[in-house]
């Protein structure tokens, strides 16, 4: 093993390679909260759509939908195949563990990006609630579920999920020892993230079908992922896997 208080030839290109994975992932994050909450009076300078203004083509309804419906499958196909134990041995194993998931990363932000700039939307409205108290609540779970989604990435260690803890292993010569995240808000929830996202893209005071349209298909994809990932964790860390999971809800 190296030394490890000599770093590995070339280190600054795999930190700079994870640390721009890591900075254009908190863009996407700004970026998709305003795509949610669709203000009336954005701003000219804001250069994407939202989910119920804009859109780069002139389409109906039906092809609008079918756009937007390919976009929703990207997200979900390029999330949950590069996360696949098989993916990462036939397709990635060319290069450095290390690299792995800051190239997982680094093609998530090019698929949630895609899904915004493309996106079409369909404003017919499903239901609204304008002002009160009631609007306030809606509003407030908004928020509330981007907060849990940002405790959910603390808890389970932001340098892990990004890819840094990796790189900065491999260039510092440790080996790097993913452990079963059992702590913080792991404590009350198995799957924390999901339910900030889910939380995150149900609650607005004003739905469109276009709006309903994406929170089904992220609610798909959660369902989806939520069973792979917890056979993945199962193969992985078995009988304690299990004991931990019976104990949450």
């Amino acid at each position: 093993m190296q030394n490890p208080t000599h770093p590995r030839p070339r280190a600054f290109p795999g930190l700079l390679y994870v640390w721009s994975a890591f900075a254009i992932m908190c863009a996407f994050w700004v970026c998709f909260v305003v795509f949610l909450a669709s203000p009336r009076q954005i701003g000219p300078a804001w250069p994407f759509p939202t989910v119920d203004s804009g859109g780069l083509f002139e389409v109906g309804p039906w092809e609008a939908g079918l756009i937007d419906v390919a976009l929703i499958t990207l997200f979900g196909a390029q999330h949950s195949v590069m996360a696949r134990p098989w993916f990462k041995q036939s397709v990635m194993a060319s290069m450095p563990r290390a690299y792995e998931r800051g190239t997982y990363v680094h093609l998530a932000n090019a698929a949630l990006f895609a899904l915004i700039i493309l996106w079409q939307p369909i404003p017919t409205e499903v239901w609204s609630v304008r002002g009160g108290l009631l609007d306030d609540a809606v509003w407030a779970a908004f928020a509330a579920g981007w907060i849990i989604l940002f405790l959910g990435a603390w808890s389970f260690g932001i340098g892990d999920l990004l890819g840094l803890a990796q790189m900065r292993a491999w260039v510092t010569g440790r080996e790097y020892c993913q452990k079963l995240k059992t702590g913080r808000l792991y404590r009350w929830l198995r799957h924390p993230m999901y339910v900030g996202v889910l939380l995150g893209v149900w609650a607005t005071p004003r739905m469109s079908l276009g709006h309903l349209l994406l929170a089904l298909g992220l609610t798909a994809y959660v369902l989806i992922a939520m069973r792979y990932e917890e056979g993945d964790l199962i193969a992985t860390y078995g009988s304690r896997y299990l004991a931990w999971r019976t104990a949450r809800p």
